[in-house]
């Protein structure tokens, strides 16, 4: 049970870092455009800043959902099968999922890896761009945390 409290905490932790990226993220497109039509002089940097608070709010945003199982789902051929099939289905999906999270880490270490080797930067704000693949990857990594935990939980029963 620490375990999944200190999950839950990180879960939280991400998705308030996410909710703050977006923040800045809208604050950034309102000035921006308050500043273009009412002064005609746009922000310098407000593309690099937005695309940068993008990467953080989606990356950050992805272990809330697994945690809470929130992804959209349909049910396509769960009315045709018995219960105990769908629930292996939904642990095979699981169990998928976390494969290509896991494999979506592995890929992203050697470009995040080349952006830090060669120096490459975001053309306004001067942005290392290896500075964009951190909560990528720590997005992914805290994702794959959460999907366990919460497929550890659905194995579990249910308390009395």
């Amino acid at each position: 049970m620490r375990m999944r409290s200190f999950i839950d905490a990180l879960v939280r932790a991400s998705t308030a870092i996410a909710g703050v990226a977006l923040l800045v993220m809208v604050l950034a497109l309102v000035a921006d455009v308050a500043m273009a039509n009412l002064f005609r002089r746009p922000l310098v940097g407000t593309f690099d800043l937005v695309e940068t608070t993008l990467v953080v709010m989606v990356f950050l945003g992805f272990p809330a959902t697994f945690l809470r199982n929130g992804h959209i789902a349909v049910d396509v051929i769960d009315h045709l099968m018995s219960p105990a099939a769908v629930v292996r289905l939904k642990r095979l999906a699981g169990a998928l999922s976390l494969a290509f999270l896991l494999l979506l880490a592995y890929q992203m270490l050697r470009p995040a890896y080349d952006a830090w080797q060669f120096g490459e930067r975001k053309q306004e704000l001067g942005l290392p761009l290896w500075a964009l693949w951190v909560p990528m990857i720590v997005g992914i990594a805290i994702s794959a945390v959460a999907l366990i935990a919460a497929l550890a939980a659905r194995a579990r029963p249910p308390e009395a």
